[in-house]
């Protein structure tokens, strides 16, 4: 995994590919940070507020989030990158979050 800093962020971000669900639907999470991520995804969340489901580290985590932006892709223009901003998660999501960027 590769960090690195987008000049609109605050909080540094690492590149990674996680297996997901957006609303129940498969996506895949490009990256993440302390206080969201981006999944790529086929489909567009209904509503802003969403539902994610995140395997890593042998755990399933369950996650409530916002939708922040959605992007078509453009190399892919049947997917989209959406930002999500965390909302809320088990202290077993954050345990591992703070493994991956410790402090």
């Amino acid at each position: 995994m590769r960090f690195y800093n987008m000049e609109k962020r605050k909080d540094r971000r690492m590149r990674t590919r996680l297996m997901a669900k957006i609303n129940n639907r498969p996506s895949i999470l490009v990256d993440i940070s302390r206080t969201g991520f981006k999944l790529s995804a086929a489909s567009i969340p209904e509503s802003r507020e969403v539902e994610i489901t995140l395997q890593a580290d042998n755990q399933t985590f369950s996650i409530k989030g916002n939708t922040r932006w959605i992007n078509r892709k453009i190399a892919a223009p049947r997917m989209y990158d959406i930002g999500i901003s965390l909302k809320e998660a088990t202290p077993e999501y954050y345990q591992f979050i703070n493994r991956l960027f410790p402090n």
